[in-house]
């Protein structure tokens, strides 16, 4: 199977914040920059649809309204909470050249990489398999995860600590994979210097 990731420089506890917000404002901008969109998603889940799941307007409405949710359906409420993150942090989507149509065991791989450099703080795990933010429900097929900014700072610090002996001692392809990490780590410190808000490095696994 193969697997991707979209990623964001972030704000963690604003997207999360979202959940429940009734956020009229937001809801307005979903539906007029969503229209084609929602309509696309609405035709590929049309089979689940037609058994009770939400179409994409009714999943963007129930996580803004903190539920209520279809246990069955996680993965609709797990899009729509994609969709809110695409809409917030539309210009700070990330590379994922070395994340895109990937198998399962690369992640492994990677993170074996990142340990291998005294990369520690940051874990791959913890960016994409932490489950998606209560109170939405499992989403089956799609990951969630995020490094808050603290844990970007420890993870470029780790980073700059490695050796040129122990980078050149990696697989060049798991190199270029750490690589595309320091690059989103350092997105995220950069935005957060650089504006009053503290950004972080926000994934989705699907």
């Amino acid at each position: 199977m193969s697997l991707s990731l979209e990623i964001f420089a972030a704000q963690p506890d604003r997207l999360q914040r979202a959940i429940g917000s009734r956020d009229a404002r937001l809801l307005h901008g979903l539906r007029t920059t969503s229209v084609e969109q929602w309509a696309h998603d609405d035709d590929y889940w049309a089979q689940e649809i037609a058994v009770g799941g939400p179409t994409s307007s009714s999943a963007v409405r129930a996580v803004l309204g903190g539920g209520p949710f279809d246990e069955r359906f996680g993965h609709l409420y797990g899009s729509a909470f994609l969709n809110i993150c695409r809409f917030l942090f539309a210009d700070y989507e990330l590379s994922n050249e070395y994340f895109s149509g990937f198998r399962s065991g690369w992640l492994v791989d990677v993170g074996k990489g990142l340990r291998q450099l005294g990369i520690t703080t940051p874990q791959l795990d913890d960016l994409v398999f932490s489950g998606m933010p209560a109170p939405l429900p499992d989403s089956e097929g799609l990951g969630y995860g995020a490094w808050d900014t603290a844990t970007c700072r420890a993870g470029l610090a780790q980073w700059q600590a490695s050796t040129a002996q122990q980078r050149a001692e990696l697989h060049p392809e798991v190199l270029g994979a750490v690589e595309n990490c320091i690059a989103w780590m350092s997105e995220a410190v950069l935005l957060s210097d650089q504006t009053p808000e503290e950004f972080g490095v926000v994934a989705f696994l699907g």
